[in-house]
């Protein structure tokens, strides 16, 4: 499990619901990607029924928290008034190593700027509870890694 961090976005900022489907991704600190028991296929976003084949079993597997931002936008305008104090934000998204086809979507916390195809890191929140009381959730957030290696 990667190291915890603070929210990126304001802690009062909506939490998303948890079921079945995406309990896995938003509990386990992890990078869990959910898979298709009847073809194997591995999907993003969670939504319990697969694209590929319409098989509804599916494991939730880990893959490698690793990826390159595929596209970003850097936000101006505070779209509601949490915001407002965020602003201007980043949202990215990001195309897995283990995954290519495959994007997750977040924001940038540290590492420098923002720019299409810098390597990133997925890290993962503080736990925070979930809407229902139930769970913990951990978002996950994104770290620049050096191209240096």
């Amino acid at each position: 499990m990667n190291d915890a961090t603070p929210r990126y976005l304001p802690p009062e900022w909506t939490l998303p619901a948890i079921n079945d489907h995406n309990a896995a991704f938003f509990t386990s600190g992890e990078l869990r990607l959910e898979t298709c028991r009847a073809c194997g296929s591995t999907q993003h976003p969670p939504i319990g029924v697969c694209i590929e084949c319409g098989g509804l079993e599916h494991d939730y597997i880990a893959t490698s928290p690793t990826g390159r931002i595929d596209g970003f936008t850097i936000v101006h305008h505070a779209v509601h008034p949490l915001l407002a104090e965020k602003v201007p934000y980043n949202v990215v998204v990001v195309a897995l190593d283990e995954h290519p086809d495959l994007r997750v979507v977040g924001n940038v916390i540290e590492g420098g700027a923002v720019r299409n195809g810098a390597r990133v890191r997925c890290t993962w929140t503080d736990p925070l509870p979930s809407p229902d009381g139930k769970s913990a959730i951990r978002l996950p957030q994104w770290i620049l890694e050096s191209e240096e290696a």
